[in-house]
């Protein structure tokens, strides 16, 4: 039985001898790539500056980034002045952070849910999102944290 081949080997050696053959009928290296139609913009010396570390570039060729401007201290929202102390922001918050392009709009509680079927779904999706958040509802001293007054403005 061991001098005699299986229709799977046969296969398998046909196999093996098409791919050998068209292996060594393929040229050996690949054709040079054919030359640019069009000059390169910029001679290379000028290029290279993406492969120097930042460290290492001068000031002048850093990379500049926009720089946002916000009123100092950052947005009103950010300080006690933008912040309701109900929990959330109130009118001057939500307007700083309008002013800075977000989509903001005031909370829905349960009494204006139950006229609208649009808020009630947007109060819904707040309460599942904000009460999975992290962190504590009392902070040391026992009083209740930014987090708890907002879900409690929502009437989460």
């Amino acid at each position: 039985m061991m001098g005699a081949l299986t229709a799977f080997d046969q296969m398998i050696m046909d196999a093996k001898r098409e791919l050998n053959s068209v292996l060594s009928q393929r040229p050996q290296q690949m054709p040079m790539q054919q030359p640019m139609q069009q000059p390169m913009q910029q001679p290379m010396q000028q290029m290279p500056m993406r492969q120097m570390p930042m460290q290492q570039m001068p000031m002048q060729q850093m990379p500049m980034q926009p720089v946002q401007r916000f009123a100092k201290g950052g947005g009103a929202w950010t300080r006690k002045e933008g912040q309701n102390p109900e929990g959330g922001l109130n009118a001057k918050g939500r307007a700083s952070l309008r002013a800075q392009g977000k989509d903001i709009k005031p909370p829905v509680s349960a009494k204006q849910a139950k006229r609208s079927p649009k808020a009630a779904a947007r109060r819904k999706s707040f309460c599942a999102r904000m009460s999975g958040m992290p962190g504590p509802m009392k902070d040391e001293k026992g009083r209740p944290t930014r987090k708890a007054l907002s879900l409690r403005k929502w009437d989460c």
